[in-house]
């Protein structure tokens, strides 16, 4: 409550009730003295509790968290639990524990921020040269580079298993559900992108710049008129010859839907993008897509040939900027560079899209978790009928309903990162396994999260749809993860109409 007070004095927030309740009242008003640390409560964490407590410890002095246990965002015992003994993940614990311990650190410190960021999304800005550009709210910008400052954006090189990077971005997902961290995101998941199939010139230029995250990477795939039909995209590359850094393309079109792009975090950002070669040997359809890397600096330091044209609103999310942008509205067009072979771009765009898929998936879990929390908390300190409400069964059911989503979804998402790691090591069945289940990894958690932050909102009452508490703010930024990577209905087409007849059905019968 201390660091919200200062955090949103600093940002001019305006107060909310529900901090100051937790402000005012002591840590006995809302949990027992004594803990078993990984836990909110002794009371209600036997009620909803499935894994082993660890030994008790004492409550915290400032009626926030313990070292081992549960702050708002989430439970540190049940993600142990999880990674140590039910995936018996290949990684000391103690190295484990201290990665959690510097997550939970910064959560702690920059969490309150969060609602400022909601509250004050991304704008569409004219500079003075006519151009337009993206401003983020400037405590983003901090926010990230405290975040590379830590060495968290480093955690892939220091060789740790994604298993337990995804462990770590559970705790980051429940603390920032206005998602300003999806700049890291994208750009990982891009850089990885770029490492597997790029040439070694273009890795030269851009890998180890957006490891650093000094230039922003985003995936742009989506048209305004073809979303998920990606066999419909209708921007155009001509081949423009060799250059310093490979095969030089000149790109036309328009892209709609691009997390990340044309903000003032960094000065420069690179798209990871698709696009259709002209010319009579592109084949038709999906078949014809290549994949390209589109900066908006060049190597020189000039501007490339692409431009904002729109910044859209949305529901949820709103700390990362979504935008609508065209390619070559000048006379030559926007330079591109070839990543991987020629119409070979959608298969490769897979190994972002499904690590992506797994993000969502993972996302959706910290916010049906973060939602059981905060209702939680709630049901401990209010009183109705002249007891707790979390005495009355309903709200039992309301809060078990709600862990059963959440916790059964983050151990959905560590397993698949868990068969991940294995097919890295040469494990084949383990990647033929991920590649069976990505569909449900991404779809599942996204939907039935969403409804365990609708039970969340429901045990808050008339409180619950008020501002004043977080629960409005996490069905909002929850809602769109249904159709982020494509909708439930397309990952089911894509599950049944290709993954469940390829090879005879194989992926089947593992």
């Amino acid at each position: 409550s201390q660091v919200y007070s200062s955090m949103a004095s600093r940002l001019g927030l305006r107060p909310s009730p529900h901090r100051a309740i937790f402000a005012r009242a002591p840590p006995s008003a809302l949990r027992p003295a004594t803990l078993a640390a990984g836990r909110l409560a002794c009371a209600s964490r036997r009620l909803v509790s499935t894994a082993a407590a660890a030994p008790a410890a004492a409550a915290p002095d400032d009626g926030w968290r313990t070292r081992q246990g549960l702050s708002r965002y989430a439970d540190r015992r049940d993600i142990e639990f999880v990674l140590h003994e039910v995936e018996r993940v290949e990684a000391e614990a103690e190295e484990v524990r201290g990665v959690l311990d510097s997550v939970e650190d910064f959560v702690e410190e920059w969490g309150p921020v969060d609602p400022a960021l909601d509250q004050s999304p991304p704008k569409l800005i004219t500079a003075e040269d006519g151009s337009t550009a993206v401003e983020v709210h400037p405590e983003t910008k901090r926010l990230l580079a405290d975040y590379h400052a830590r060495g968290f954006a480093e955690m892939e090189e220091l060789g740790l298993p994604f298993s337990v990077q995804c462990a770590a971005q559970f705790l980051f997902g429940g603390a920032f559900p206005s998602n300003p961290l999806g700049f890291t995101v994208l750009t990982r998941c891009a850089a990885d992108l770029l490492e597997a199939h790029g040439s070694e010139s273009l890795k030269g230029e851009y890998l180890s710049d957006m490891r650093a995250g000094k230039v922003v990477g985003t995936m742009a795939l989506s048209e305004p008129h073809a979303g998920s039909s990606l066999g419909n995209i209708r921007t155009t590359a001509v081949r423009a010859g060799d250059g310093p850094l490979g095969q030089e393309y000149r790109l036309k079109g328009d892209k709609m839907w691009t997390s990340a792009a044309f903000h003032d975090v960094t000065p420069n950002t690179a798209h990871m993008l698709l696009a259709r070669i002209a010319g009579p040997d592109t084949p038709p359809g999906a078949r014809g897509i290549s994949l390209f890397l589109v900066p908006h600096l060049l190597p020189d330091g000039s501007p490339n040939d692409v431009e904002v044209v729109g910044l859209n609103k949305k529901m949820g999310h709103r700390a990362l900027p979504n935008c609508a942008w065209s390619l070559g509205g000048g006379a030559g067009g926007a330079t591109g560079y070839l990543v991987g072979e020629p119409h070979q771009g959608l298969s490769a765009m897979f190994q972002m899209m499904n690590a992506m898929r797994i993000e969502v998936g993972l996302w959706a879990a910290a916010l049906g978790k973060r939602g059981l929390n905060e209702s939680l908390l709630y049901a401990e300190g209010r009183e109705q009928g002249g007891k707790r409400i979390i005495e009355h069964d309903d709200v039992k059911r309301m809060l078990l309903q709600q862990k059963a989503y959440a916790e059964g979804a983050f151990a959905l998402t560590i397993h698949a990162a868990t068969l991940h790691d294995r097919n890295a090591a040469g494990d084949a069945e383990a990647g033929a396994m991920l590649d069976s289940i990505i569909e449900v990894v991404k779809s599942w958690p996204s939907e039935w999260c969403l409804e365990a932050n609708k039970w969340a909102m429901q045990v808050l009452g008339g409180y619950g749809y008020t501002q004043d508490f977080p629960l409005e703010q996490l069905y909002r930024d929850a809602r769109p993860n249904m159709i982020y990577e494509g909708t439930s209905g397309v990952q089911a087409l894509d599950l049944l109409g290709r993954k469940a007849s390829m090879g005879g059905g194989a992926a089947l019968k593992l």
